[in-house]
């Protein structure tokens, strides 16, 4: 029964492995020792030796099975020494139980040789150690059919062949740093999950990256193959923006259509200054924009970017374009403010700039703060009949644009009718 018992849990032993089982036989009993065992061991040579070990190996552990020692009253256990190299012979495990055929070691670096020895104890003595067994761990396959993304907008996404091991429970994804060292950027818990998206790039830079398996014991595969990924360029810079420099009281901007498929809107930035900051005052999908501004002769400085389908701008260019609104018309110049046939005549300069369609004349009323306008005035003077008796008037002269911009008013001229 008790050998029925041990070749079933060696059975399962095996299955649970993920590398075909390695087994040692009995050699050579010329060394039963390390030279590096300590001298503190109190050794007995009349107790029985482990013979017929043999292992089975896995990515971070070891199994062992023994031959039962016969005289099992003779002894109170075992006692396993490991010896990994550049170090010293260890005891790592003392095995309570004479019946114990079976027994492992875990927590061990993959792909790493190890060697061990068994011996039987009674007391504070022990036997002769075993012959050395040399086990090397074994290894995670690498994550294969790795890719990755050269066209997100800001991100790179990662994506590969689930791993054939079913005791694969998560991966990590790592990206090559300036020094060309990779480093940890994330991680997916499914075997079955198999896609990373790394987010917050730089536009327009490729970055590397590898795959790392971890199994639910948390051992590591070896790394994937490496794979470059790329984040999508920034839409191109808009070329010849046009800005007007003499409409009043708007500027108008105009620019070339950006030669790109995915390009399907223009953002506006403007400021008052060339050297502060922009701020955002408009998007349009055409390729011409009208801001209305309430100021005359104010330049303002504007930037134009072409904005894609995926939401991506491009950079504001280094070198504004300037536009300026146009100035009001000079103020008219009076000549002449005097009463004649019991009528007020003003008159003044003719303005001869080619923007002026008309002039217009605002008359106060005594002590009136609201005045009366008189417009579409074609000629240099202006003759008001309208006068009371006794009542004092004031007038003021503007030139008006085409475009109906008043200048401001001219000097003002006080006149009375006499009873």
């Amino acid at each position: 029964m008790r050998s029925w018992m041990k070749k079933k849990y060696f059975t399962l032993l095996l299955q649970s492995s993920v590398v075909l089982a390695v087994f040692i036989g009995c050699s050579s009993t010329r060394n039963h020792t390390f030279s590096a065992l300590s001298n503190q061991e109190n050794t007995d040579d009349k107790l029985p030796v482990v013979h017929s070990i043999k292992t089975i190996n896995d990515v971070s552990s070891v199994g062992f099975e023994w031959s039962k020692v016969a005289d099992t009253y003779d002894i109170d256990g075992f006692v396993l020494y490991r010896l990994k190299k550049d170090s010293k012979l260890k005891r790592i495990a003392t095995i309570k139980n004479p019946y114990a055929t079976h027994y492992y070691d875990e927590g061990l670096e993959t792909e790493s040789s190890y060697t061990y020895q068994l011996a039987t104890y009674k007391g504070d003595k022990i036997s002769k150690l075993s012959e050395p067994i040399l086990v090397k761990t074994s290894f995670i396959n690498p994550v294969e059919s790795v890719f990755a993304s050269l066209e997100y907008p800001k991100s790179v996404k990662v994506f590969w062949s689930p791993h054939p091991n079913p005791s694969v429970s998560k991966y990590i994804i790592q990206r090559q740093n300036k020094d060309g060292k990779f480093l940890n950027v994330g991680a997916v818990k499914n075997r079955l999950f198999v896609e990373f998206f790394d987010k917050d790039l730089e536009d327009g830079q490729k970055y590397r990256y590898q795959i790392i398996a971890e199994n639910f014991m948390g051992d590591k595969s070896r790394p994937s193959v490496i794979v470059e990924g790329k984040t999508k360029d920034l839409p191109k810079e808009i070329a010849n923006v046009r800005v007007s420099q003499n409409l009043t009281r708007q500027i108008e901007l105009s620019w070339d259509k950006s030669p790109e498929e995915d390009v399907i809107a223009y953002r506006i930035y403007a400021s008052n200054n060339r050297n502060d900051k922009y701020k955002f005052i408009a998007q349009t999908t055409n390729t011409s924009y009208v801001d209305k501004i309430e100021k005359d002769n104010l330049t303002r400085y504007y930037k134009v970017v072409a904005v894609d389908k995926t939401h991506l701008e491009g950079a504001l260019p280094k070198e504004p374009a300037m536009g300026e609104t146009s100035d009001r018309p000079e103020a008219p110049i009076i000549t002449k403010g005097t009463i004649q046939d019991s009528s007020a005549l003003i008159q003044w300069e003719n303005n001869p700039s080619p923007k002026i369609a008309t002039y217009a004349v605002y008359r106060f009323e005594a002590n009136s703060k609201t005045p009366l306008r008189f417009g579409n005035i074609t000629q240099n003077q202006f003759v008001d009949k309208d006068m009371k008796v006794g009542v004092a008037y004031r007038y003021q002269v503007v030139s008006v644009d085409k475009d109906g911009l008043e200048s401001h008013p001219s000097k003002e001229v006080r006149l009375f009718l006499e009873r």
